[in-house]
């Protein structure tokens, strides 16, 4: 069975529960993008939370500290090591984090996004009745095609503001070049996770 038909077959025994009416309140965006993806299968709302590789390390580094009771006696050598790039750190203590192993899987992404959306741009366009913080969204800016999710969406205007999902940055766009995302680019996670720096910066 495909992932569609594994959506679609989850959608119809969904409908059937009986339980449905007594525990859904239609109201709030996480009803609308439940409804969103009932409706629309084939497209990706939301992004798989979280990150494998950020959360491995903090749970090794977790376990040593528990071992050793007190982490400033843990060696420094046997904590994990993983080089991350800096994608944006506009304030002090706040951090976007890309895992640099992730460089190679961030080209392909890149090319498959420009390969399918230089054919199929046109026939997705998003409607503004679906456009909506927290959905996932494909947009188009500086003449690239990038993963997004939208963040504010003014119900005047032209324009919206969507999170580039891997990289960690957040821009203004005009509504008319957020298009749907085929659920096929969900497979990769989000190439960005947000960090925040533990204690006290002295300046």
């Amino acid at each position: 069975m495909s992932w569609n038909d594994q959506v679609a077959e989850r959608s119809r025994l969904a409908e059937s529960n009986g339980c449905r009416d007594l525990l859904e309140v239609p109201t709030g965006t996480d009803y609308h993008i439940r409804k969103l993806m009932e409706e629309y299968p084939q497209f990706l709302w939301k992004y798989s939370e979280g990150m494998t590789i950020p959360h491995y390390l903090m749970k090794i580094a977790n376990q040593l500290e528990a071992e050793f009771c007190e982490e400033n006696c843990v060696p420094i050598d046997l904590y994990p090591c993983e080089y991350f790039r800096i994608m944006e750190h506009s304030e002090p203590t706040e951090l976007a984090l890309q895992p640099k192993r992730f460089d190679r899987a961030q080209e392909q992404l890149s090319e498959k996004l420009q390969n399918f959306y230089a054919d199929n741009a046109p026939d997705l366009v998003m409607p503004n009745k679906v456009l909506m913080p927290r959905i996932a969204c494909a947009v188009f800016l500086q003449n690239k095609w990038y993963r997004g999710r939208l963040e504010n969406v003014p119900t005047a205007g032209i324009w919206a503001y969507v999170y580039l999902v891997d990289f960690g940055l957040t821009r203004q766009v005009i509504k008319a070049d957020v298009r749907f995302l085929p659920i096929n680019f969900g497979h990769y996670p989000p190439m960005v996770v947000k960090a925040t720096i533990r204690g006290k910066l002295l300046f």
